[in-house]
């Protein structure tokens, strides 16, 4: 959704054919200590990530006390489409995820 009030509001569905294989609620807020990226994956208690680096076309989100993921970072692709990445650690180890999206026509 677009910004208003201070807060941008998004979810995030992943599917395969008819199965659901996870959801996350997000929410971008301006308060008195910055930005922060609240996400509540599967419905459970949010997170909240400090916005660290912004540019145009890049976003970097961090909070260090959490497992996984530790940062979590969007960007804009030349051709519009949006990469997100997400790293950390699990079982000591370094770990991240990625994804790409692009923009579909809406009926």
């Amino acid at each position: 959704m677009e910004p208003r009030a201070g807060c941008m509001l998004g979810v995030n569905r992943t599917t395969k054919g008819d199965r659901l294989l996870e959801f996350e609620f997000l929410r971008l807020e301006a308060g008195a200590d910055g930005v922060a990226y609240l996400a509540s994956p599967a419905g459970r208690p949010e997170t909240r990530f400090a916005l660290v680096e912004a540019s145009e076309k890049r976003a970097v989100f961090e909070n260090r006390q959490h497992d996984f993921p530790r940062r979590i970072l969007y960007w804009l692709h030349g051709d519009g489409r949006l990469h997100a990445r997400i790293e950390g650690a699990r079982d000591g180890k370094p770990a991240s995820m990625e994804w790409t999206w692009s923009r579909v026509a809406t009926k």
